[in-house]
C-alpha cells in the first residue's frame, strides 16, 4: 500500500472516533499488520516549524496543556493555531521559546501565569495584555468557596460573578464602581489582624484575620484594568477569556487522548501535534472556534 494512503488512514484513525478494529477492517489485515504498516508514521518530524509564517496578528491567545510528562504551550488566534512548543513545565524560560518565534501582536489573551507574564513583559513589551476573566473567577471562587460565611465574602463573590457579564465600557465602569463601594464598606473587615503568640523565626507577629477574602479582593483590584480591557477597547478580535484554547483546542485533545487511552507518551505527543496541525491555516481547514466570537460593541 502506498505511503500516502497509509498516512491518511493513520491520521484518520488518530483524529477520528474510529477504533483500530474499524481501520483494520478497511485494510483487510490483522491489527499487528496495521501497526507494522503505520510504524513509520510515528517517526515523522515535528510539524510546528512548518506553520511559522511571520504574519502579525491583532490578537493571540496562549495557554498550555499537560500531556503525560510534558507540557504543550500553544498559541492561536480566534481562527487558527499559529504555533506550539513542547517543554517540561511552564516557566518564563520555556514561554520565551514559544513567544520569541512569533511576531508581537497588538493584544495577547492569557491566564496570567507568572512565568508567562515575565516572558511577555520581556519579549512583547509593547503588547497589551488581556487577562482571562474566567480564570479570575475560578481563582476568587477557590479562595472564597461558593458559599462564603461572611457578608463581605458573599458580596465579593457576587461582584466577581458579575465580571463575566461585562461587555461594554459603561458596564465596565459600573463594575469598577461596585468593587470600589465594596472596599469602602468592608475595608476595616479585611484589614483586621490576629496576633500570632508564637511566630516562627522570620515570621510576622500577626496575620490578616480574613486573609482569603483580602487576597481575593486584592487580586481583583490589581487586575481590574487587565480584566476589563476588552470592554474598554471594544474589538471583535479581542476575546475576554482563553475559551478559544480551553474549549476549542485543549478539550478536543483530551477527548482524543481518552479515545486512544493506553498510548505511550511519545505517541500522545504525536497525536497532539497532528491535531494542532489540522487546526492551522496551512492545513487548509476552515476557521475554528467552540466559542462564539465576542459581539461587536460601539
Amino acid at each position: 500500500m502506498r505511503k500516502a494512503k497509509v498516512a491518511r488512514y493513520h491520521s484518520s484513525w488518530l483524529l477520528g472516533k474510529q477504533t483500530q478494529a474499524d481501520i483494520v477492517a478497511k485494510f483487510k489485515h490483522s491489527a499487528r499488520q496495521f501497526r507494522r504498516k503505520i510504524a513509520w508514521c510515528w517517526d515523522a518530524p515535528s510539524l510546528a516549524s512548518l506553520i511559522l509564517t511571520g504574519e502579525i496578528h491583532q490578537a493571540v491567545i496562549i495557554d498550555g496543556i499537560r500531556i503525560g510528562s510534558s507540557v504543550c504551550l500553544i498559541a492561536r488566534t480566534t481562527e487558527f493555531v499559529i504555533g506550539w512548543d513542547w517543554v517540561p513545565y511552564e516557566s518564563s524560560q520555556y514561554w520565551s521559546q514559544l513567544i520569541e518565534v512569533l511576531p508581537p501582536p497588538a493584544y495577547v489573551v492569557c491566564d496570567g501565569q507568572k512565568g508567562m507574564l515575565h516572558a511577555l513583559n520581556t519579549l512583547w513589551s509593547g503588547t497589551v495584555i488581556q487577562r482571562c476573566r474566567f480564570h479570575a473567577w475560578l481563582n476568587v471562587k477557590t479562595k472564597l468557596t461558593l458559599h462564603p460565611e461572611s457578608e463581605a465574602g458573599q458580596q465579593l463573590l457576587a461582584i466577581t460573578r458579575d465580571l463575566l457579564q461585562v461587555h461594554r465600557k459603561r458596564e465596565a465602569r459600573i463594575w469598577k464602581e461596585k468593587l470600589k463601594r465594596w472596599y469602602r464598606k468592608h475595608h476595616s473587615y479585611i484589614n483586621q489582624r490576629t496576633i500570632n503568640p508564637k511566630p516562627k523565626f522570620g515570621q510576622r507577629k500577626w496575620r490578616y484575620t480574613h486573609y482569603r477574602t483580602r487576597s481575593a479582593y486584592r487580586q481583583l483590584y490589581k487586575l481590574r484594568d487587565d480584566l476589563l480591557r476588552s470592554s474598554y477597547r471594544p474589538n471583535p478580535q479581542l476575546p475576554r477569556n482563553t475559551n478559544y484554547l480551553e474549549g476549542g483546542i485543549n478539550s478536543q485533545i483530551r477527548t482524543l487522548l481518552k479515545n486512544h487511552r493506553g498510548m505511550s507518551n511519545e505517541h500522545q505527543m504525536k497525536l497532539t501535534e497532528q491535531y494542532l496541525y489540522s487546526r492551522t491555516e496551512a492545513a487548509g481547514t476552515k476557521p475554528i472556534s467552540r466559542q462564539k466570537a465576542p459581539r461587536k460593541t460601539f
